[in-house]
């Protein structure tokens, strides 16, 4: 049992009237600590009970909503930055609720706590302690929304994967390729076709949280997709009032967890939904009263520019696009001076559909050029898997096992920008010819004088590279499919022509010597 449940438990019988109102729980920083109290259950509390508490460390003070849980349960979720003495205060329109007070010590954090994903040097991602993080997602849109098997087999396949974001939807999803049945939970008490939206339904939530939870322990952050078009079950349809009393709660069940983000809409301009939503509104709710200021990032449906939302909006964290155009990551790193997430750049597969059918080859491939793009890529799998035999599995539908070959090649990429300093690096494209073919082009990404990664998916390209300064630098060809990674016997200086290997996904990594 974790600090902060140990604290629950206390804080919980101490309102309930005992003498150890002085006894000081140790929570982590950056870890949750929760206030949970007994209330009132009848009526509709979600509709009607407001309550909130004032956090307060030194000078600061924030203020944290609180959520009803059910069976009288209310909670308040809290996840400290920094270290020290907190008190809290309650607040409701609820007496019984109102004017509860508590204390406890933020310590340093331990193990794997290094804290949420921050921005740093305008186009990157670090943890808040300053461990390097570099983002290398996945996608598995309703996982939370099917069968408890099934949830337990994603954990578990993600606990192998060199994944460390996932894309993920509160809601459940129908479309096409197996994703036409019906959730294990509905999110909100349902009759027949009708939904009500102000009795939510807590077992679902609660799971919610608890797959979040789980992913955290594993290094994983949860871009928590708050609404999608693919919806037969109403819930794009909620209306304005509806929508903003959702989106309060999410961020009152979801904000103290470290590893969440925010993403509005996965396809934020199909049209269902592109006029039906407040978008602007959504994303200026989760800037003011998000407490623990978590990423957030609104995505894209058709992968052209025009079908962007404006990432300039100041409540936009960073660029979630759904398109390849790796070779527009340049341009759009310099118009909006954020992090760039190439958030769906089509899927390994083997369905119909063209953004669901790249061979391993070329899904990896993607991961490179966004890479030495200056941004970040996302992975998904469409193969069929034996996650449930009762039903049609994909992953990026419904989670499960991994089908294609992909992954390991992006553990190993992944492997290759964690030891480079991607941070202090900047991205260059060279073309030959057509840019959008993608195959032609070639990547630069380096901190020149230093250290230089270039890329090329065709065979039998010519690189050539200015190495700066006077000094020997060290050449490693890197052939990314197959993983190997051959040092040159030779040192190299000045400007230099590399003429690499005749085979494609060939890779340079350029390294000064001391």
């Amino acid at each position: 049992m974790n600090r902060s449940v140990i604290g629950l438990m206390i804080i919980t019988s101490c309102f309930a009237g005992c003498n150890r109102q002085e006894e000081v729980i140790n929570t982590e920083q950056w870890d949750v600590y929760e206030v949970v109290l007994k209330g009132p259950s009848s009526g509709t509390p979600f509709m009607d009970v407001e309550l909130s508490a004032s956090f307060k460390n030194r000078d600061e003070s924030i203020l944290v909503p609180g959520f009803y849980d059910g069976s009288g349960i209310y909670r308040i979720r809290f996840s400290p930055h920094s270290q020290g003495g907190w008190t809290y205060q309650t607040e409701s329109n609820i007496a019984e609720l109102s004017d509860k007070k508590g204390k406890f010590h933020c310590v340093p954090p331990t193990g794997k706590n290094h804290g949420p994903v921050k921005i740093i040097n305008t186009f990157y991602l670090q943890y808040a302690d300053g461990t390097p993080y570099y983002a290398v997602g996945t996608t598995a849109y309703q996982w939370t929304s099917v069968k408890q098997k099934i949830q337990a087999k994603t954990l578990e396949t993600l606990a192998e994967a060199p994944f460390n974001k996932i894309r993920m939807c509160v809601f459940p999803k129908s479309y096409r390729y197996g994703n036409n049945t019906e959730p294990w939970m509905y999110p909100f008490k349902r009759e027949g076709e009708r939904n009500d939206f102000s009795q939510p339904n807590f077992e679902f939530f609660q799971n919610f949280d608890q797959r979040v939870s789980q992913l955290s322990a594993l290094g994983i952050q949860a871009d928590v997709i708050l609404f999608h078009p693919y919806d037969v079950w109403g819930y794009c349809e909620m209306g304005k009032e509806m929508n903003e009393r959702y989106v309060r709660y999410m961020i009152a069940r979801l904000s103290a967890y470290r590893n969440v983000w925010w993403s509005l809409a996965n396809e934020w301009d199909v049209p269902e939904i592109k006029e039906t939503i407040d978008w602007d509104g959504i994303g200026k709710l989760l800037q003011d009263e998000d407490p623990h200021q978590r990423l957030r990032g609104i995505h894209n449906w058709y992968n052209t520019e025009d079908h962007f939302y404006d990432h300039s909006r100041p409540w936009i964290t960073h660029v979630s696009a759904q398109t390849s155009q790796f070779y527009n990551g340049i341009k759009w790193r310099n118009q909006y001076k954020k992090p760039l997430l190439f958030d769906e750049m089509r899927y390994e597969g083997d369905v119909p559909s063209g953004w669901g059918n790249l061979s391993a080859e070329e899904m990896t491939s993607y991961f490179w050029m966004a890479g030495l793009s200056g941004g970040y890529g996302t992975h998904g799998d469409t193969y069929q898997n034996n996650a449930d035999d009762s039903t049609e599995v994909r992953w990026w539908g419904k989670g499960g096992t991994l089908v294609g070959e992909s992954p390991e090649r992006i553990a190993f990429f992944k492997s290759i920008m964690e030891q480079a300093p991607v941070h202090e690096m900047t991205p260059e494209l060279i073309d030959n010819g057509d840019p959008e073919e993608l195959g032609n082009n070639i990547h630069i990404f380096s901190k020149k004088g230093a250290y230089y990664l270039a890329y090329a998916a065709d065979k039998g390209q010519t690189i050539e590279i200015n190495l700066a300064g006077d000094a020997y630098y060290h050449v490693d060809i890197i052939d990314t499919w197959n993983m190997q990674i051959t040092p040159s016997e030779r040192k190299y200086a000045g400007k230099c022509v590399f003429e690499l290997p005749a085979k494609p996904y060939m890779a340079l990594r350029i390294i000064k010597q001391e």
